[in-house]
C-alpha cells in the first residue's frame, strides 16, 4: 500500500512540486511550519537521490576528468560572465542585479538530482557535476561576486568550503550505509519508482518552507515580486539553453542533464551563507528564484521525452 502511494506520488511528481510552492504561499501558516526544515529536506532528499543513483555509471564520470572540468568551468566561470553582460545594460534594481549574477554564479542546488530522475535525465552525471562544482565553488563565488558585482559575500574560501563539503558528505555517508548494509540492489530496483515518490515528498517540504514570509513582501512590494519572477523564469530558461548547447556533443540526455544542473542552482546555501547581509529585495530574489525550478518540469517532462526519442 506504502509503496504504491509513493509510485503514484511519482508519476504526478511535476504537478505536486509546483502544487507545493502555491500551497506555501497560500497557506502561510504551513509554509511557516515547514520553514525549519528547509536544510533537513535537502539533505535527506540528496541522501534518496544517491540511493537512487547509478554507482558504475557515477564511477565512469569520474574517470573523465576533462568532461567535468568543462562543466566546472561552463557553470562556476562562463555562466556568470554570461549573466553580468547581460544584466550590465539593464536598469534593474540592485537586489534583482545581485541576485541574478548570484544565480548563475551558484553551483547546482541538491535537488536537481531528483529533479533530473523525474525528468528522466542522467542523475549519475548531474551527482558528478554536484561533486566537482561544490570543490571549486568556494574559490570562484566569492572571488567572482567582489570582481564584478562589488559584492562581498563575508565569507572565508574554507568556512564555505566547509559548509559544501558537509552538504555532500552526511547524505553521501547515509546513502552508502543504506546501500551496502540495509538494501539489497535487487530490492532497490524493485522499488525505484516508490523511492522516487519518497524524493518528491521531501522536495514539496523545501518548496513549502522557502515560502515563508513571501507573502507579506508581495503584499508590499508586488511590482518588484512580478519584475523578479518575469526575471527568474528567462534566467531560469537562458541558462538551461546555454549550458544544453555546449554539451551537445556529449549527447541528446547528457546535454540536456547538463543545462538542467546550470539553470538550477542553489540559491539557498547562498542565502545562508549571507545570512543577515542580504537586503530583502535580495532575499525576495532567492525565494522567488526557485520558483522556475519546481514549475518548469511541469511543461519540461514531454519536451525533454520528446527531445530524447527524437
Amino acid at each position: 500500500m506504502i509503496r504504491v502511494a509513493f509510485e503514484r506520488i511519482a508519476n504526478v511528481a511535476t504537478w505536486l512540486m509546483a502544487g507545493a510552492l502555491v500551497a506555501g504561499y497560500a497557506a502561510q501558516p504551513v509554509a511557516e511550519f515547514f520553514g525549519p526544515y528547509i536544510l533537513h529536506s535537502m539533505v535527506i532528499l540528496l541522501a534518496i537521490a544517491m540511493v537512487r543513483l547509478d554507482v558504475d555509471k557515477l564511477r565512469g564520470y569520474i574517470r573523465r576528468p576533462r568532461v567535468l572540468a568543462a562543466i566546472v568551468i561552463v557553470n562556476l566561470i562562463a555562466a556568470p560572465l554570461m549573466m553580468w553582460f547581460l544584466i550590465q545594460p539593464l536598469n534593474i534594481p540592485p537586489g534583482l542585479e545581485q541576485g541574478l549574477f548570484l544565480m548563475a554564479a551558484a553551483p547546482m542546488i541538491s535537488s536537481a538530482i531528483a529533479i533530473a530522475t523525474i525528468l528522466e535525465l542522467d542523475a549519475a552525471l548531474a551527482v558528478a557535476a554536484m561533486v566537482t562544482t561544490y570543490a571549486v565553488v568556494p574559490f570562484t563565488l566569492p572571488t567572482l561576486s567582489v570582481w564584478l558585482i562589488g559584492f562581498d559575500l563575508g565569507v572565508s574560501i574554507w568556512e564555505m568550503f566547509i559548509r559544501l563539503f558537509a552538504t555532500i558528505a552526511a547524505p553521501a555517508a547515509l546513502a552508502f550505509i543504506l546501500r551496502r548494509w540495509v538494501f539489497e540492489r535487487e530490492t532497490l530496483a524493485r522499488n525505484a519508482r516508490a523511492i522516487d515518490g519518497l524524493g518528491v515528498v521531501f522536495v514539496m517540504i523545501f518548496c513549502l518552507g522557502i515560502m515563508d514570509g513571501i507573502a507579506a513582501f508581495t503584499e508590499g512590494r508586488i511590482d518588484y515580486v512580478i519584475l523578479t519572477l518575469i526575471a527568474a523564469f528567462a534566467a531560469n530558461i537562458a541558462m538551461q539553453v546555454f549550458g544544453t548547447v555546449l554539451f551537445l556533443k556529449l549527447g541528446r540526455r547528457e546535454a540536456l542533464t547538463i543545462g538542467l544542473v546550470t539553470g538550477n542552482t542553489n540559491l539557498g546555501l547562498v542565502m545562508v551563507v549571507l545570512a543577515d547581509k542580504a537586503s530583502p529585495e535580495l532575499i525576495a530574489y532567492f525565494v522567488l528564484g526557485q520558483v522556475p525550478m519546481y514549475f518548469l518540469p511541469v511543461v519540461a517532462l514531454p519536451i525533454y521525452r520528446r527531445l530524447m526519442r527524437a
